[in-house]
């Protein structure tokens, strides 16, 4: 059985179409699908950025909502801080509160004060009030409650109640009475950043 010269051609053309086939493979085909592969994951990937971002718009959107919501009450909340220029009219105002209830009133120092980080500003008034001890606890009563426009952010601390006793002599116009209190305290008033 011999093979004829035709059919010698026909497997050599077959043999040689199976070689660039598969040359063209090996060169086209696989880096092709590699590339193919490549840009799937990327395109992947970039979707999954793409949905943080949306998830960011749509977050920043809400937090947007939110604030309007509560821009009013932020202009409420800043008129409770003090404003600098507004100090000394906060000290009549505490004069005029101190004799309002029957107190009489002196300011010993007054320091202004910022926190080391910087978020916390305020003026720290160290006075003396003579008076009753009803007048004390209205005082400190109007001092608290007082309504909103001249209402501050305050804390009162290192609080010192004493009795006057007969002989003892002590800041007041009308002079004390013998069973008055002096009393000495700290008042912190919150201001805003200078």
């Amino acid at each position: 059985m011999s093979i004829s010269l035709f059919q010698k051609k026909a497997l050599l053309t077959s043999g040689i179409a199976l070689v660039i086939l598969a040359l063209l493979v090996w060169l086209v085909f696989l880096p092709l699908i590699s590339k193919i592969g490549a840009a799937s994951s990327e395109y992947l990937s970039n979707q999954e950025v793409l949905k943080k971002l949306d998830q960011r718009e749509s977050l920043f959107k809400e937090l947007e909502g939110y604030y309007q919501e509560k821009e009013s009450d932020l202009k409420l909340i800043e008129g409770v801080f003090l404003d600098q220029d507004e100090a000394v009219g906060y000290i009549s105002t505490l004069e005029m509160i101190a004799q309002q209830t029957g107190n009489d009133f002196e300011i010993k120092t007054a320091s202004a004060f910022g926190s080391a980080e910087g978020e916390e500003y305020f003026l720290a008034l160290r006075i003396s009030l003579w008076g009753s001890f009803s007048g004390l606890l209205k005082f400190i009563a109007n001092l608290e409650d007082s309504p909103y426009p001249p209402y501050r952010l305050i804390e009162i601390s290192n609080l010192t109640i004493n009795r006057i006793e007969p002989g003892r002599v002590a800041m007041s116009e009308s002079g004390p009475k013998t069973g008055d209190l002096e009393t000495q305290l700290v008042i912190k008033i919150y201001t805003q950043k200078p």
